[in-house]
């Protein structure tokens, strides 16, 4: 057991499958826990990658914005009747209308009609497997969940890697707000959007700081990550640039030169210039940017008004820690308060030890978290009105904590730091207790909005009859999801305390300035 746990602190393959394997009992958790589509947009998503899947990558234009018509089974085209509950957080999900099941294609319209298929391609496969209307759904949002896991796991094992696992680690956790996890379980390309950010950004921060001799694994991954990031949604090649600037802030110009005289890492620039190419393409031949419907404040509010609301007031929006449901379901206060502590902790600590390029590299990330929202809604504004949530930024907010986390991690001073192994054990402790505690009391409360409303105290939830439970009882999906969450704080754990243990056994016969230098690459 003992080389197993030393094999997954080591960041080896079997991280990998075992990483993916808990964050994926997470976000199954969220998937089974909500009702049918019981998040934004998606019975139009769920639509949508039903017709992908059966060879219908737009449909017929309709006269509305995005939307599109599409022939998808009769079960699934029902789907917009789902959500009843949508907007008001004191109705329950019990409203919902009998699930029909039906295999024969009947017209349908989404409002992701315009939208990039790549995303949909992959989770409305699982619905050509099943006639069952309720079972189809499932199985799309483990779908989505499982490929999102997938690249979260990528993302640990990098940074495991990437410098002081305590710091690291905890970037990682930091960036696992259950938003992450609720849009894993939903049928929503935000969830891809994010996973594969964050995994190209470690991917090529392992490679650029050379702390793996398999760096074609790495090239690879990032290759793959980055491809998939270009289709995920519309903005997603803006979010790939601000990383691809990051990362080149990042990297040392003399290392930069040793990486472009390699072949396969101009073949890796190619194809992920070819997925930005793409996604470009379908960009202007759809128009999708420019078709995004009508909301409040269209032709009302200025571009400059629109940049300074976004600026001031809607910087740190809820929504990149945890706003469920149809945002109609706050996360707990407890959340809040513990994941802005972690972020403001992690940005305050790399722009206070960083130094050089890795500390211009956070600067770069927190740029583009805080600026990039407010140009965007500004230049939107007059024909769209305010159409901005704070999930569409949750990836930038993922790179932000994990750069941190790195830039921390890789200071040789933070290393000297935390030498002292159980001090340093025992924050990892309380810091992840605290994380499973916010991620399960997150689940708990988003399915108590469904089961007895939000407008039920917590004390009368308990007294009486739910009127809507998930699939299998509400206790076993608490469960998994703390079984998962918990298994993740146990890998950072083991990581931090091999690595510690590795250090003192390197300062023993090694000269303090070798140590030192050991970080130079990225400081």
């Amino acid at each position: 057991m003992r080389r197993f746990f030393d094999a997954v602190a080591a960041g080896k393959w079997v991280t990998l499958v075992v990483s993916c394997l808990l964050l994926f009992l997470v976000s199954a958790s969220w998937a089974i826990s909500t009702p049918l589509g019981a998040s934004p947009d998606e019975p139009a998503h769920i639509i949508k990658a039903a017709s992908v899947a059966r060879g219908q990558f737009i449909g017929e234009i309709t006269e509305a914005p995005a939307v599109t018509r599409v022939q998808v089974p009769s079960g699934l085209a029902a789907a917009s009747k789902w959500p009843c509950f949508a907007f008001d957080g004191a109705k329950e999900a019990d409203c919902i209308p009998e699930v029909k099941n039906g295999t024969d294609l009947v017209g349908a319209t989404t409002s992701a009609g315009l939208y990039n298929p790549t995303y949909y391609a992959i989770v409305g496969l699982p619905s050509l497997l099943t006639d069952d209307t309720s079972r189809a759904v499932m199985l799309m949002r483990l779908a989505g969940g499982l490929v999102a896991s997938f690249f979260l796991a990528i993302t640990f094992c990098a940074m495991v890697r990437l410098g002081n696992p305590l710091w690291t680690g905890l970037g990682f956790v930091a960036a696992l707000t259950p938003m992450v996890f609720f849009l894993n379980g939903a049928v929503n390309p935000n969830a891809l959007e994010i996973a594969t950010g964050a995994a190209l950004l470690a991917s090529l921060l392992v490679v650029v700081t050379g702390r793996s001799s398999h760096d074609r694994w790495w090239l690879g991954a990032v290759a793959i990550s980055g491809f998939l990031l270009a289709q995920a949604r519309g903005l997603s090649p803006l979010w790939m640039a601000l990383i691809a600037v990051a990362v080149l802030t990042f990297t040392p110009w003399g290392r930069l030169a040793v990486l472009l005289k390699r072949f396969d890492v101009w073949a890796t620039v190619l194809i992920l210039a070819a997925g930005v190419a793409v996604s470009g393409m379908w960009i202007l031949l759809t128009g999708t940017l420019g078709s995004m419907g009508v909301f409040p404040g269209a032709g009302e509010v200025g571009r400059y008004e629109a940049f300074v609301e976004m600026l001031v007031g809607r910087s740190f929006d809820p929504g990149l820690v945890g706003v469920f449901g149809w945002l109609d379901t706050l996360a707990p206060s407890f959340n809040y308060v513990l994941w802005s502590f972690m972020a403001l902790g992690l940005v305050v600590g790399a722009l206070t030890v960083a130094r050089g390029r890795a500390l211009a590299g956070v600067i770069v990330c927190l740029a583009g978290l805080m600026l990039v929202p407010p140009i965007v809604q500004a230049a939107s504004v007059e024909t769209s009105g305010y159409i901005w949530q704070g999930r569409y930024a949750l990836v930038a907010f993922v790179v932000v904590m994990l750069i941190a986390g790195v830039a921390i991690g890789a200071d040789p001073r933070m290393a000297a730091a935390t030498t002292g192994l159980r001090q340093s054990t025992r924050f990892v402790g309380i810091v992840g207790g605290l994380v499973v505690i916010g991620q399960v009391f997150a689940l708990i409360t988003t399915i108590k909005r469904y089961s007895v409303g939000t407008d039920t105290s917590w004390l009368d939830a308990l007294q009486q009859a739910p009127l809507w439970v998930p699939p299998g009882g509400t206790v076993i999906w608490l469960v998994v999801a703390g079984m998962g969450m918990t298994g993740i704080i146990v890998l950072w754990a083991w990581a931090f305390r091999g690595s510690a243990v590795g250090d003192r056994r390197v300062n023993r016969s090694v000269p303090l300035e070798s140590s030192v230098n050991a970080g130079a690459v990225v400081s």
